[in-house]
């Protein structure tokens, strides 16, 4: 297929064939990953009906995210990477693997899932770096945005249909079945990434060390377009995660059972699908700084409706425009930060916007689990809107470059590296190794 020559045709990404491949081990992977998470919360709440006992999920999914973030950037800036992308999919299979044994055993204690979980924070440490740094060289830069955007409305679609085909599934099935199919997809992701033809080998030959290690936090901290647009999603998401509490509300408060729970769990999806596309049909040209902290207050504003709603229908709306706002917001983050980020550091900032992205969801998850059985569900909710609008206020005034970024053109690597060295491209010693692979 020869590549469109407009930078703007809504499916410029889809005319290379690697992108393509990748774009379905991407899908099967997400598809996987929300399967197994609503289905492994659904069943640890009904063993404990504890809230607390849905935010140490996030917990023990978190810890492995810690230890092995760094390592998992340097691996990905020093490796191949698609080889590093199928290894992690194997462990991916091995954690589904283990809850169906532990399932399939009869076993009733939370702590030896929260084992499993461990394994699956690991695996996910390793996968999205390497697959982060692997992307851009799938597509020209030109094309990029269009890839960013339906690389997010694909993993929009895994979000809707994986948790409503989990709640379809733990209804007529069971968990255990649940699971098998989550390892299926893991499997699938295995084989798409195979046919993936491009070689991504880190072009990075710096020294090995701790120093070396924690280059993506200086790395991040230099730049304050960068810094401000992950930490803004670090914090606002962290006080206004829902997605823990939602067993707890078609439990207890809308009284909904398991097919509510899949259409909650799936609504911020399908309102995040929407946006995607929407973005992939017409991009964002000017003021995208403007629009990011507009996504937030949005964002902050429907989980206050969202905690205040005691109607399913009403529920589920709020949810679709909070999936919506992130989905914006999202999108605009990931494609300044790849295109501010040189090729030798994309694996570590990756890394360090995984431990950024796990205190937001897994930490947030805890966070949200502790408020709640400290002052209730529905309050916990509550404030978790209100500080996500506070965090919105107080980042608008400490990082005005983001609030005033316009074009994403604009976004440009700091000037680190020799010119030749800083493209987008794939580095030419790069190349050359690469090619002597075959």
């Amino acid at each position: 297929m020869k590549p469109p020559s407009a930078i703007d045709h809504p499916r410029a990404a889809f005319a290379h064939r690697d992108f393509r491949m990748f774009l379905l081990a991407r899908i099967t992977n997400n598809f996987g990953t929300n399967i197994m998470l609503p289905a492994l919360s659904w069943q640890i709440y009904a063993l404990t009906r504890d809230p607390l006992a849905l935010g140490l999920i996030g917990l023990a999914v978190f810890i492995p995210v810690i230890l092995s973030s760094l390592p998992s950037g340097q691996t990905a800036d020093r490796l191949e990477r698609r080889q590093v992308y199928r290894a992690s999919q194997l462990l991916l299979i091995l954690s589904a693997l283990s809850f169906w044994a532990l399932t399939l055993a009869g076993v009733t204690s939370p702590f030896y899932f929260y084992f499993g979980a461990a394994l699956f924070g690991v695996a996910k440490t390793f996968s999205l770096p390497a697959a982060t740094a692997w992307m851009p060289h799938l597509v020209p830069r030109e094309h990029f945005p269009n890839a960013v955007a339906w690389h997010s409305s694909a993993f929009q679609i895994t979000n809707i249909a994986g948790p409503a085909l989990a709640g379809m599934m733990l209804y007529a099935f069971g968990e255990a079945a649940t699971y098998m199919l989550v390892a299926a997809c893991y499997l699938a992701s295995l084989l798409f990434s195979t046919l993936v033809h491009t070689r991504s080998r880190g072009a990075d030959t710096q020294p090995k060390g701790l120093a070396h290690l924690f280059t993506g936090f200086s790395y991040i901290g230099r730049n304050k377009l960068i810094l401000g647009a992950t930490t803004l999603d670090l914090f606002a998401v962290f006080f206004g995660g829902v997605t823990a509490m939602l067993p707890v509300f078609a439990f207890e408060i809308l009284h909904v059972g398991e097919a509510g729970f899949g259409l909650l769990r799936s609504a911020p999806a399908t309102g995040a699908l929407a946006t995607a596309l929407l973005l992939a049909h017409r991009p964002l040209r000017n003021h995208v700084g403007r629009w990011l902290f507009c996504s937030v207050i949005v964002y902050g504003a429907t989980i206050i409706l969202f905690g205040s709603s005691r109607v399913l229908l009403l529920s589920i709306i709020a949810l679709i425009i909070l999936g919506a706002a992130d989905m914006t917001g999202a999108f605009i983050r990931q494609t300044l930060v790849q295109l501010s980020t040189h090729d030798d550091m994309r694996g570590r900032v990756s890394s360090v916007n995984m431990i950024f992205g796990g205190a937001r969801n897994e930490l947030g998850n805890v966070q949200s689990g502790l408020m709640a059985s400290l002052i209730g569900v529905v309050p916990a909710v509550m404030l978790g809107g209100a500080c996500t609008l506070a965090v919105v206020g107080l980042w608008a005034w400490l990082f005005p470059a983001l609030r005033r970024a316009d074009r994403f053109d604009d976004a440009n690597p700091e000037p680190r590296l020799p010119a030749k060295e800083a493209s987008f491209a794939v580095p030419a010693r790069a190349e050359k190794v690469l090619e002597a692979e075959g």
